[in-house]
């Protein structure tokens, strides 16, 4: 996973501790269970955990992950339009006002990340009801099919329902937190007391109006090297109800995720020495690649088959998490540069409509690095 998705979650990870801990003598629940936890001679408490820097196994390198764009609302710039955020305030603003929410915030998002990421095994659902299920089947067949892919990718949704699965919640504690003993050693949580943990964090979910409903809490979406997407529901939920076609969004989403997939297995064909020369300009040329691939795939006649207006309307709302920090590692590019990698996508695959041609990978980048001069002015 990149450095600043892990840098992130544990800054988020602190923020929640050091508010937990603010706000103890306002949360006499919290302290009569922390009290009352006497497990194995030691009392374990929420505030008490740390995060173990590695699981048992290591942690696979991911993509940009675009919920930490969505969960940090942006203000109007000269990059472009913010239309998202009306929507991203409300959520935000939400649980800004409720301190539970605001406290544990960053737990939350961090629980259900490695729970989606690295542990759900069971049978994968899309959309909090499960009405995206098929289509996501669907799409998944398509890309599959449509790009020959050599590998298998596996895809994961994530939900806000999963942190109030006790056991879900249990399994996250006891693979990834523990604490540390007397001699600074750290300590990982026995099974009884990540189930400890988990019961406090259910007991918090009845104490507040957002937590976890909150749609801010399963707004992850990420492609990794261990062939793994994970898509929240959240950032669904929060396009649609800026008035995009949810059905367009999710297919969107999963395009563009999957051409980080593609990106992950050509790396050394394709950016033997990076692909640019900083962090910065070579998160901005993947990004905008992705977006290019996407777009190819979405109006390919052979692809997703949607007519470019309604594709342009959805990346008109999506690209706004562009941004004008040209000099941050995750820079994507602006929502101008980002709808102008789409429409060359999209040319190309009109281009070869007439004979429903598909181009091989390697083709479609040869495209993308002839078309990039134009898109980036």
């Amino acid at each position: 996973m990149n450095k600043r998705l892990w840098k992130g979650l544990a800054l988020s990870l602190v923020i929640a501790i050091t508010l937990n801990s603010c706000e103890k003598s306002e949360a006499p629940m919290e302290q009569t269970l922390i009290e009352n936890a006497k497990i194995s001679k030691s009392k374990v408490g929420l505030d008490d955990l740390v995060f173990k820097t590695s699981n048992k196994s290591e942690v696979p390198q991911s993509s940009e992950n675009l919920g930490e764009f969505f969960r940090n609302a942006v203000e109007p710039s000269e990059c472009g339009t913010t239309a998202l955020n009306v929507v991203q305030n409300k959520y935000i603003n939400a649980i800004i006002s409720d301190p539970l929410a605001l406290s544990y915030n960053g737990l939350y998002s961090d629980l259900n990340l490695y729970y989606s990421f690295l542990l759900d095994n069971s049978t994968q659902y899309f959309g909090e009801d499960g009405d995206y299920t098929q289509l996501m089947n669907k799409r998944q067949r398509e890309l599959e099919k449509f790009w020959s892919m050599p590998v298998e990718i596996t895809v994961q949704g994530q939900h806000t329902a999963t942190l109030n699965n006790k056991d879900a919640v249990a399994e996250v504690f006891y693979n990834f937190f523990g604490f540390t003993g007397t001699d600074g050693e750290f300590i990982p949580l026995t099974q009884e007391q990540a189930y400890q943990q988990a019961e406090f964090i259910l007991s918090l979910n009845n104490e507040s109006p957002n937590l976890p409903e909150n749609p801010y809490f399963a707004s992850d979406g990420f492609a990794s090297t261990n062939r793994t997407i994970v898509i929240g529901d959240g950032l669904p939920d929060w396009l649609g109800e800026a008035g995009i076609d949810e059905g367009i969004v999710w297919t969107g989403i999963l395009a563009h995720e999957w051409s980080h997939q593609i990106q992950f297995l050509k790396t050394n064909e394709w950016y033997p020495m990076g692909a640019a020369d900083n962090a910065p300009e070579a998160s901005r040329y993947t990004e905008l690649e992705a977006d290019f691939f996407a777009a190819y795939f979405m109006t390919h006649k052979r692809g997703a088959t949607y007519n470019w207006k309604r594709v342009k309307e959805f990346y008109n709302l999506f690209f706004q998490i562009g941004d004008c920090y040209f000099t941050d590692d995750i820079h994507h590019g602006t929502p101008l540069q980002r709808l102008a990698a789409a429409q060359a996508g999209y040319d190309l695959a009109n281009d070869a409509q007439k004979k429903g041609h598909i181009l091989s990978m390697d083709a479609v980048h040869e495209a993308f690095m002839n078309s990039f001069d134009q898109i980036v002015e």
